[in-house]
């Protein structure tokens, strides 16, 4: 399924973070495998774990207020982290 701004998005269970600094870094339980965050990743993944279900298109309008990104940049950059989320089975998509 293709990531639009209107997908919803959420968290998957069996996984923990922590904030290291400017990184979170993130431990897929069911996997055994763990990834780190930048500040940007951070603060996505910071946005979903306090609001369990967001729209794509919510996430990007909140990184623009917190960063200073042009639009198209923001967009590409997060879908492009949203594919990578998903792939490895730390985020899933609601119908």
């Amino acid at each position: 399924m293709a990531i639009t701004s209107d997908t919803k998005i959420q968290l998957v269970p069996n996984q923990s973070s922590s904030v290291l600094g400017k990184e979170t870094v993130l431990l897929n339980y069911e996997l055994g495998n763990y990834y780190e965050l930048n500040e940007v990743g951070g603060f996505i993944w910071s946005l979903l774990q306090s609001q369990p279900v967001m729209s794509v298109g919510e996430i990007q309008t909140r990184i623009l207020d917190e960063f200073d990104v042009e639009p198209t940049v923001c967009h590409d950059e997060l879908m492009l982290f949203l594919d990578n989320l998903l792939r490895e089975k730390l985020i899933e998509t609601i119908a």
